[in-house]
């Protein structure tokens, strides 16, 4: 019903019924202007004009100021919801979108304000969710950055493994890459100690406690509690909130570091926050650094033991200690059966330290690959010729008494004094202090052999270098 009025109104609400009216009430003022004109001065004698005399023209041009004021305010009424619209429009524009624009009216100004409002709204809406969207954005930007500076650290561990770096220093970089994961977050690697038999702390990335650094935790405590971040029953939870007392922590989840079925120690990070829970993807990254670690106390055991294994020294290319000692065990032992003689002899360079300065770290190992040579070259190929340390040689002499070997020790001693130098083309002379020890006179195993050598060469060094102890 109200409809049907409204369609039925005799005020039409459409803009362009208003402009209509406005024009025909203002073109009034120009018409009569002109009849004013024309029984004024073309027709004066005319007293009357639709039946108005000429004395009442004052009474027309008050009317004609009536209808102008009419019109202008018709017009008015069109211009200023325009204007106001384009004062509002021009805020929106200009980024203030809690600006709503007043609907009066139900005509075209009026429609066009709230299609403004509508237009406002959904921009207002669109904003929104494009800040959520932006955040989400930013969020997992966060969580992709994450990853790749993981992968980073993983390649970087890769490297320090194949370039076989010690444990220590490859623990200390998977520690520091684990820490930056996540914010606040600390990392910390704990490895079995020989002395306490416990696991102690090796690296650690961000615990502040100095007491930390000299926790040791017993290997059932490692077990039975700490392993287990969930589901953990009342003894296990108490070992777990202990150990989280001792590092100062309220978050921690930890892993084993196996190699061939043996746990050689953990792998675990956590933080100081409250409510805390971690996330899936942060347990599957410390399974990843895990396993790296586990790689990397496998590498180091391999390298452990080919050193075991191995029986040449790599720079000179001469038997080492390892396999010296246990030579020089097997010709004692061969010695005693046939009851032979066996000569051992410790070879120490004088002043190698100032011989280092004084040439550098290459001709100096240019000269210790020298002297091995002229070691070698000294002997028979039945002796035995080793690199104990830096700038400690030794000679395994089966069959030879301790005077056959101190015969052969002086001739070493002398060749060295007399040639070396010359052979390096080096200004200053080089000289050794050899020590002659035999069995069974001086002992019947190489543990006593070596010991009684390593005194005679002390003495030798004592009594002015360059000489030979027996």
């Amino acid at each position: 019903m109200a409809g049907f009025l409204k369609k039925m109104s005799l005020m039409p609400a459409s803009l362009k019924y208003k402009t209509m009216v406005a024009f025909s009430l203002m073109s009034l003022i120009p018409l009569l202007i002109c009849v004013w004109l024309v029984t004024t001065y073309i027709f004066p004698n005319i007293n009357l004009f639709f039946g108005v005399s000429l004395g009442n023209l004052s009474l027309i041009l008050f009317i004609v100021i009536i209808i102008s004021i009419l019109g202008l305010y018709v017009t008015k009424q069109m211009i200023d919801p325009v204007v106001k619209i384009a004062g509002d429009a021009k805020s929106i524009a200009g980024g203030d979108l809690s600006r709503t624009i007043e609907v009066n009216g139900e005509d075209e100004i009026g429609d066009l304000s709230a299609s403004l409002n509508i237009m406002t709204n959904k921009i207002k809406e669109n904003i929104e969710e494009l800040k959520a969207y932006g955040e989400k954005t930013k969020l997992i930007n966060l969580e992709i950055n994450k990853k790749v500076l993981a992968l980073s650290g993983l390649l970087q561990i890769g490297n320090l493994i194949a370039s076989s770096t010690e444990l220590p220093r490859v623990m200390d970089f998977i520690t520091q890459k684990l820490s930056e994961v996540e914010e606040g977050s600390v990392a910390f690697s704990m490895f079995l100690d020989e002395v306490s038999q416990g696991f102690k702390i090796m690296s650690s990335a961000g615990l502040d406690e100095p007491e930390s650094q000299e926790l040791i935790v017993k290997k059932d405590e490692i077990l039975s509690g700490i392993m287990i971040s969930d589901n953990n029953n009342r003894q296990e939870q108490k070992a777990l909130d202990k150990f989280k007392t001792s590092l100062g922590l309220k978050n921690i989840i930890a892993l084993p570091v196996i190699v061939a079925r043996k746990q050689y120690g953990i792998l675990a990070f956590g933080n100081k926050k409250d409510n805390f829970v971690f996330k899936e993807d942060e347990r599957e990254l410390l399974k990843v650094f895990m396993k790296q670690a586990a790689i990397a106390v496998e590498n180091d055991l391999l390298i452990k033991k080919a050193k075991e294994l191995a029986v040449k020294d790599e720079l000179t290319g001469l038997y080492n200690a390892a396999y010296i000692h246990t030579r020089l065990d097997e010709e004692i032992k061969r010695g005693i059966l046939y009851q032979r003689p066996c000569g051992y002899l410790l070879i120490d360079i004088d002043d190698f330290k100032k011989v280092h300065d004084d040439l550098g770290e290459s001709k100096t190992e240019l000269l210790l690959k020298a002297l091995g040579e002229m070691l070698k070259n000294t002997v028979t190929e039945v002796d035995k010729v080793a690199r104990l340390e830096v700038d400690r040689f030794a000679i395994v002499l089966p069959e030879k008494n301790k005077k056959q070997a101190a015969n052969t020790a002086e001739e070493v001693r002398k060749r060295v004094e007399d040639s070396l130098s010359k052979i390096m083309r080096i200004g200053r002379k080089i000289t050794i202090s050899v020590a002659v020890s035999e069995n069974p006179i001086d002992g019947s195993t190489a543990d006593e052999l070596m010991e009684k050598a390593e005194r005679l060469v002390k003495s030798a060094k004592s009594l002015g270098k360059n000489r030979v102890a027996v």
